[in-house]
């Protein structure tokens, strides 16, 4: 099997997973990857005998350790690229997305590492700094002084809204929500406020605790 296809497969798992809580079983991971039933039954044959999956008598195909890191990694490098064709280089997203995963089979982790920083960076100098108030009282997230981002932070949003990120701000925190896939463009649903200010919020199907300060500097919009 080559590099990439197993690549293709572990990625697809790893999203289906995260999305529906639960691994997928033959029949639906082919149709999410529009191939014949036979052929992905032949390929999961291959990656069971690689150590990458865990097919039971029902056909559902379980990640192990390893096929779970390979999957992650490439889940990351394709979120990373495209947010950095997208965001950066100003394609549209669905272009960005298609140029991503080709590329994700052949970058480097330290390239997408340093995509990383780059991304952070790069918003960093655009947006960080003070924070402002508008007159209803909105918070705003902390920008550059006399550039203010005018995307309310995701924190002013009620328990079972969902929004869409618009933003992320400050290094240390926007590698930290890169890497648990809250990128700008990505949806997220409210599911908990709790008395301290940190939310819980579920992107991908994954619930993620943010801290007070951290969803200070998390840009949204209301999802249509």
């Amino acid at each position: 099997m080559q590099p990439s296809l197993r690549e293709d497969y572990l990625e697809a798992v790893q999203i289906f997973s995260e999305k529906n809580s639960r691994f997928p079983l033959t029949e639906e991971l082919a149709a999410a990857l529009l191939k014949p039933v036979p052929e992905v039954r032949s390929d999961m044959a291959e990656l069971v005998s690689g150590g990458d999956v865990i097919v039971s008598l029902k056909g559902e195909i379980t990640l192990t350790a390893q096929g779970k890191q390979t999957g992650t990694s490439v889940m990351k490098k394709h979120e990373t690229l495209q947010c950095f064709l997208s965001e950066i280089l100003g394609m549209d997203k669905t272009s960005a997305s298609d140029e991503a995963c080709t590329l994700e089979h052949t970058i480097s982790d330290e390239t997408i590492d340093r995509l990383g920083k780059l991304i952070v960076t790069r918003e960093h100098h655009r947006h960080h700094g003070k924070r402002k108030h508008t007159k209803s009282g909105d918070r705003t997230c902390r920008v550059e002084t006399g550039e203010f981002c005018q995307s309310p932070c995701i924190s002013d949003f009620h328990e079972g809204e969902e929004v869409i990120i618009q933003c992320i701000h400050g290094r240390a925190c926007a590698q930290r929500l890169l890497d648990l896939g809250l990128v700008p463009g990505e949806r997220a649903t409210i599911k908990r406020k709790l008395s301290n200010g940190a939310l819980v919020v579920q992107v991908k199907g994954c619930d993620v605790a943010v801290s007070p300060e951290i969803a200070s500097a998390i840009g949204v919009e209301r999802s249509p």
